[in-house]
Order: structure tokens, then C-alpha cells, then sequence
């Protein structure tokens, strides 16, 4: 059931991030990434200095130097993860892009960087850093990984998620309460609540939360670590309490 959740939330994020991908950048922009990244693997200055801001065309002797003994172990191509927009005001367009490539024990993560404007984008970064194992797989969910806590935090929003249920189910067994739609609506939402690392096992207090059915589980790309969080159902325990009362009530009356 753990790696049928896995590989559901997995694909779900696959599609989501290929289409983030090609509404963030061209399709120039992308090949025009991953040339890099192989002309980098293979040493090319001249060719990466061509397209690269005037800073970083000084700086390539030296730094390709330094990755070249990183990506020489890395084997097959690379592909584009992620890529991330920063526009503010009347500045250049930044364009970040992460690719990861590798096998077995020899990884690499490598963010290219370009600048500019419409159709003129430079390169004006490069970063690349190695790894013993599949980046992507270092925060995968284990289910077990957080111990006590984490089956208690599974509990926490399995209750969440019931008590949302339950009050829905009682706002449509009877016709006691007016504009039910409404009821439902907020019976279905969990507010505030907590949220927790399932990779480092650190929780905060979410004062500005609203999830669905009280709980939720999150990951913000292929290297970012499941966030599970879940919120306190204070319409739906409105409900419960309410209908539980009312049924006393009718009980005490007849007796």
C-alpha cells in the first residue's frame, strides 16, 4: 500500500513538474541547457563561453577545471528536474534550471543559470555537485523513517480526515440544519494545525493553514522533502457536537 502511494504521488508530480517546465521555458531554453551541461562534462570552453555573460566567460577556465573530475564518472545524459523564474520590476529575467544525471555510485546535480531578456538569454551560472546515490531518492517517504512520532503524526491526520468525513455524513442524515451546503463546505476544511519534515523530523505550528479534509501531504519538486501536515477541523467538530447534543435533547424529552 506504501509504494502504491509512492509511485501514485510520484507519477502525479512527474506530469505536474514536465508541464511546470515547459510553461516556465522554451523549448530553446531547454536544449540550450542541456548542450551546456555537456559541453561542460566535455571541457568545451570556447563553445560555453559564446553564450555566457562577460563575469562568467573570465571564470570558466578555472571552474571547469574544478567540475571536469566531478562529471567524468557520470554516465548517460542528463535531464531537466526543475526550473525556477525570478522576475522583479525592470530587471533581467533569471532563469534557473537543475538537471540531474548519473548511475550506481556516481551522481550529479548541475543548476545552470540564464539571464537576460525574451529571446537573449546568457548563461551566467553554473553549479555542480556530486553524490554517492540518486539525489532524487534521498527524500523519499519510509514510512517507519520517523519512528513513534511519525506513526502518531499518520494517526493525528487519519483522525483529521474522519472527523471531516463524519461530520459531513451527519449534516446530510437529517434536515435539522439550515443551509447544509454551506455546513458541509466548512465541515470538509481543516484550520491552522501542524506541519512536519518526514526528512529531518522538524514541526512547526501553521497559523495560516487551510487543507482539505484536514490533512495533506506536500512535496514541492524532486528534491524537496515530504511535508505532511494536517489541521484542526473546528466546523466539523461544530457539527458533531451539535448533532450529538440535539440527539440527548430529543432522548431526554421523550424519557
Amino acid at each position: 500500500m506504501e509504494k502504491l502511494f509512492v509511485i501514485i504521488c510520484l507519477c502525479l508530480v512527474a506530469c505536474t513538474q514536465q508541464a511546470w517546465i515547459d510553461r516556465l521555458s522554451t523549448q530553446q531554453e531547454q536544449a540550450f541547457v542541456l548542450d551546456t551541461v555537456e559541453r561542460l562534462r566535455a571541457g568545451q570552453i570556447d563553445q560555453l563561453a559564446q553564450g555566457a555573460e562577460p563575469e562568467l566567460r573570465r571564470q570558466l577556465p578555472t571552474y571547469i577545471k574544478q567540475v571536469m573530475p566531478m562529471l567524468a564518472p557520470v554516465r548517460g545524459a542528463f535531464g531537466l528536474q526543475t526550473v525556477n523564474v525570478f522576475n522583479f520590476g525592470g530587471a533581467p529575467t533569471t532563469k534557473t534550471f537543475i538537471l540531474q544525471g548519473g548511475s550506481n555510485d556516481h551522481w550529479a546535480i548541475v543548476r545552470v543559470v540564464l539571464r537576460g531578456s525574451g529571446n537573449s538569454m546568457l548563461l551566467a551560472g553554473l553549479n555542480v555537485t556530486p553524490f554517492r546515490s540518486d539525489p532524487s531518492k534521498v527524500d523519499e517517504f519510509e514510512i517507519g523513517k520517523r519512528g513513534f512520532m511519525g506513526y502518531l503524526w499518520l494517526a493525528a491526520m487519519l483522525a483529521s480526515i474522519s472527523t471531516c468525513l463524519w461530520a459531513t455524513i451527519l449534516i446530510w442524515r437529517r434536515r435539522w440544519l439550515r443551509r447544509r451546503w454551506l455546513w458541509t463546505l466548512g465541515s470538509l476544511l481543516g484550520f491552522t494545525g501542524f506541519g512536519l519534515n518526514w526528512s529531518t523530523g522538524a514541526w512547526a505550528i501553521l497559523f495560516v493553514n487551510v487543507s482539505l479534509l484536514g490533512a495533506r501531504a506536500t512535496k514541492m519538486g524532486p528534491y524537496a522533502p515530504w511535508i505532511l501536515s494536517f489541521g484542526i477541523p473546528v466546523v466539523a467538530f461544530i457539527v458533531i457536537i451539535r448533532w450529538y447534543r440535539r440527539d440527548h435533547e430529543a432522548d431526554v424529552s421523550h424519557s
